[in-house]
């Protein structure tokens, strides 16, 4: 759109993805923040007493985190918690034979 083409042609969606990438870009410096979150985390866990609890990228980031990382819905939930407990029981020896898995 920089070179003079006419703003009002361009359709919704591309409007859309160009205010995106401005947005991740230059206003919310999503790598920097993502890094700069794992490196202050990496350094408060190793600095931290051993008998305290030990910080997470969502503690450093705060209310950052839900932009960086979106939340999950209720149904990527319970299928994540599916395949969690699908995972789990797979560990225990010969137990193939006593679960039937849809896949």
């Amino acid at each position: 759109m920089s070179n003079g083409a006419n703003p009002d042609a361009m359709s919704e969606s591309d409007f859309q993805l160009i205010m995106v990438s401005y947005g991740d870009g230059i206003i919310g410096n999503k790598k920097i923040l993502n890094t700069l979150g794992l490196l202050t985390n990496a350094v408060f866990n190793y600095i931290r007493n051993n008998n305290t609890p030990a910080y997470s990228l969502n503690n450093i980031l705060g209310q950052v985190y839900d932009y960086i990382y979106r939340p999950l819905t209720d149904e990527e939930k319970q299928n994540q918690a599916s395949e969690s407990l699908l995972s789990f029981m797979s560990l225990a020896p010969e137990s193939e034979k006593h679960f039937n898995v849809k896949q």
